[in-house]
């Protein structure tokens, strides 16, 4: 046998899903984080007011431009690019709740279609949203959005939802960290003075002049510190009246999204001779996303020249259930190519790099070794220099020789010709350094294995030795 309580209740939820002021949230969604502007937020509003919480489903709900504005008391037509950028952005911003039963995190909502000859939106939930949304039995919270409408502030408007979640208890209490966390503001008003005044006494101040109910809060100190704040829910005792005129917006019945779509689809084709009815045909038929690629598709073929009989190639296309597939698999293909060609110019420009700092260290350590033998082997640097001034002497077709003499500098203070000047000059990058080392390079067998030991290291990063050095 039925309950007879929990009917009642349901059918209370049923009314109250109809009552156009009053929206059904789940308390996590009341509580989790995030952040959201006055705008976003008195959006995200007027599309619960226009949800029905009885359905199983999230459908496509529709945001005509003229009619938020008449919702939110505003003029003029910057609205319209304004509230497209907002929405683009609530797509961006993230919820996210966690207890010890669930955690949530997914966007406010899924995504748009915007309807430029209607002036309007089509949006829809994430379904991850339906537990807080639909066909709540428990654990919800019922709010009356006039109270929220007045507000400025989108902290104001978050504390409305949290007053009237905790107003049964008369009480509440938060650390100043969760309230940052909760309102997705970690990293702002680092000043506790700062965070009291902008963000607890401007929203306790908002709603003590807007809504029915407000709260007033006690510190709670750790030393000095101010560590958290017990909020008293308080019952306003302002008799506010309420226009009605603003407001008859939400009682206003809407178009539904499948008429919206369908006179779209049929303003695109009507030239074409397809009537309204076959348009309506293929809604009852086909999805929406199926009939409008086979729209684009058979437009775009039209506008090459390839197809005469529009009406025709129309009807073809979109009751062609692969269509979507196909673009969907010449989209992932030419998607898969592109990154492919990233990953192999990522990779040829990581082994460039390696390449680059394998010759970089074999010639530090080139030079290293170079200088130790010099060091060493005193008269090593005697016989090189004596080379070096006899090749630029007679043989006057040895470029290198004379270059190299000629970057030999003297250098003041330094005993000419000892070994102190040859390396002061060997360690400046020049052709006198190069021809030391083109020198030195085949009279030692430490050069090559030196060689060696980065001719492995390079193979063990798969970089091939020919062309390294």
């Amino acid at each position: 046998m039925d309950n007879p309580e929990v009917s009642k209740r349901e059918q209370a939820l049923i009314a109250i899903s109809k009552d156009p002021f009053r929206v059904i949230k789940g308390n996590p969604l009341i509580e989790a984080k995030f952040e959201l502007t006055p705008i976003q937020t008195k959006l995200f509003l007027f599309l619960l007011a226009k949800l029905d919480t009885s359905k199983t489903n999230f459908e496509p709900m529709i945001v005509v431009v003229k009619d938020f504005q008449k919702f939110i008391g505003t003029k003029g037509d910057s609205l319209y690019n304004h509230l497209k950028k907002e929405v683009e952005k609530m797509i961006g911003k993230r919820v996210y709740y966690k207890d010890d039963n669930v955690e949530l995190n997914t966007s406010l909502i899924s995504g748009y279609l915007y309807l430029e000859k209607e002036g309007a939106f089509l949006v829809e939930f994430p379904s991850l949203l339906k537990p807080f949304l639909l066909q709540l039995k428990e654990n919800f919270t019922v709010i009356d959005i006039r109270n929220i409408l007045g507000l400025d502030s989108s902290y104001a408007m978050r504390f409305y939802e949290i007053c009237k979640e905790k107003e049964r208890f008369k009480t509440f209490q938060y650390t100043v960290n969760e309230i940052k966390e909760m309102f997705s503001i970690e990293n702002k008003y680092k000043n506790y003075f700062d965070f009291k005044v902008k963000i607890i006494i401007q929203a306790r101040n908002e709603l003590q002049e807007n809504s029915e109910l407000y709260f007033d809060f006690e510190e709670i100190k750790q030393g000095k510190k101010v560590i958290a704040i017990r909020f008293n829910v308080i019952k306003n005792k302002k008799n506010f009246k309420r226009d009605q005129d603003e407001l008859s917006i939400l009682t206003k019945e809407l178009p539904n999204h499948t008429d919206v779509l369908t006179r779209d689809v049929y303003e695109t084709v009507k030239s074409y001779n397809i009537s309204l009815l076959t348009v309506k045909n293929w809604f009852e038929k086909y999805p929406y996303l199926q009939i409008k690629q086979g729209v684009d598709y058979t437009l775009f073929q039209h506008k090459k020249g390839k197809i005469n009989d529009v009406a025709s190639y129309l009807q073809k296309m979109v009751s062609a259930i692969d269509i979507t597939d196909k673009q969907e698999k010449v989209k992932n293909e030419k998607k898969l190519k592109l990154e492919q060609q990233k990953l192999d110019k990522d990779e040829q420009s990581l082994i460039g790099q390696q390449v680059d700092q394998i010759k970089h260290n074999y010639f530090i350590s080139k030079k290293e070794l170079a200088k130790q033998l010099l060091e060493t082997k005193v008269d090593l640097f005697d016989k090189i220099l004596a080379e070096l001034k006899r090749e630029s002497h007679l043989d006057r077709n040895n470029l290198l020789a004379e270059l190299a003499l000629d970057n030999y500098k003297p250098l003041q203070g330094i005993q000419k010709d000892s070994l102190l000047e040859f390396i002061n000059n060997f360690t400046v990058d020049g052709t006198f350094q190069s021809y030391v080392l083109g020198k030195m390079t085949p009279m030692f067998d430490d050069f090559i294995i030196l060689r060696n030991d980065f001719i492995i290291k390079a193979k063990q990063l798969g970089i091939n030795e020919i062309g390294l050095f």
